[in-house]
């Protein structure tokens, strides 16, 4: 499932969207969940971080797109950004706010498809390392090599990341079983850590960016044999 927002105020060329992305679904046999948003106020003020992929248009009354990209990333700095322009020399700012590419109006289904052959790419490699985080104030989008270690935290669970740290509900075997976590260690029942950033090991605890963390007895020989076989793989 790739999920797009499309911020464009011009009906006719949304329809469009929406019909190159039914086309291309068909095609590609992918998934595609297009939402479409007129007001990029509203658009801004409601984003929650769902999206893999946002197509922004650059001239828009209430809001610019340039203007909307950057409380756009001041929410979400991972989500893939292409901009929506009549006029080229706009979309050459898109480095300011990390957009990945451009749509020139009018476009021919060709090209359009050529941009989500880009973009399935780049969301396949992504999501292999990215994680949404739903806290009880806003959803963060974080990268699972920034990610030290998660534990329980009064029926919650604490995610501590280079980011900051952020609460949310959730259960930690879940996380334990999901294979983009395939680098981390349960080392105790409330505590998943992520071997990249152990630099100690000691009788009863390892430190993961230096904090102490308490192994398990149970799970010692399991996490040892785990690390050493992380150890003598890719770095993160």
């Amino acid at each position: 499932m790739i999920r797009i927002a499309m911020v464009e105020d011009e009906e006719e060329y949304a329809k469009t969207i929406r019909r190159y992305c039914s086309r291309y679904s068909t095609e590609k046999h992918t998934d595609i969940d297009l939402v479409w948003h007129d007001n990029p106020v509203a658009f801004l003020e409601g984003y929650r971080g769902d999206y893999d992929v946002v197509f922004m248009d650059v001239v828009m009354p209430l809001m610019d797109g340039m203007t909307c990209a950057r409380g756009l990333r001041e929410r979400d700095g991972n989500v893939l950004l292409c901009f929506i322009t009549s006029m080229a020399q706009y979309a050459i700012h898109g480095y300011e706010v990390g957009a990945l590419d451009y749509v020139v109006k009018p476009i021919a289904y060709e090209e359009f498809a050529l941009k989500m052959d880009r973009l399935g790419r780049l969301l396949e490699r992504q999501g292999a390392r990215t994680f949404l985080i739903n806290s009880r104030s806003a959803v963060h989008r974080i990268d699972l090599r920034d990610l030290y270690y998660v534990e329980v935290y009064s029926h919650s669970l604490l995610f501590h990341t280079a980011q900051g740290d952020y609460e949310a509900y959730g259960k930690l075997s879940a996380l334990a079983e999901d294979e983009r976590f395939q680098r981390f260690l349960r080392v105790t029942p409330s505590h998943l850590v992520n071997s990249a950033y152990i630099s100690a090991v000691s009788e009863d605890t390892l430190t993961v960016h230096g904090v102490e963390i308490p192994i398990s007895r149970r799970r010692k020989k399991e996490c040892l044999e785990k690390l050493a076989m992380a150890m003598g793989g890719v770095g993160r």
